[in-house]
């Protein structure tokens, strides 16, 4: 083909161009669908995500550390494992938490684990997975 400006012009054939725009719409679909399901996801699975907070925390002795946590989120919280630099660890103390509140959650272990003057990482569960880790120094 011969345009008037005297060079030989090409077209995009038409199937190049059908499937070129039906890639483009499928990418655009997949971007949406994914947006879409990561801000829509958490809705209508029933649970709503705790959130606790910690208001202080002391080791008391070297078998015992007290913390006073409260509950940032909705409903009560069940406070059901701790864990002390990675390893598994007691709790007593108010580990159940209702929406609003603060307990007192003691976390201890015998044989004593603590000594004076290190730093532990301690590290609170929920039996719905919500989280608290904090750093605690003995002194």
């Amino acid at each position: 083909m011969h345009s008037r400006f005297g060079g030989d012009q090409r077209a995009i054939s038409s199937f190049v161009a059908v499937l070129l725009l039906i890639v483009l719409a499928i990418a655009a679909g997949t971007i949406i669908y994914a947006y879409l399901m990561g801000y829509l996801g958490g809705l209508g699975t029933g649970t709503t995500p705790g959130e606790m907070s910690l208001d202080t925390a002391k080791v008391v002795n070297a078998t015992h550390a007290r913390a006073y946590v409260r509950n940032n989120g909705k409903g009560t919280l069940n406070v059901n494992s701790a864990y002390v630099d990675g390893s598994s660890v007691s709790i007593s103390g108010g580990s159940s938490l209702a929406e609003g509140s603060v307990a007192t959650i003691y976390v201890y272990s015998s044989p004593a684990i603590y000594t004076m003057g290190n730093t532990y990482e301690i590290k609170l569960v929920a039996s719905d997975n919500t989280q608290l880790s904090f750093r605690v120094k003995y002194s």
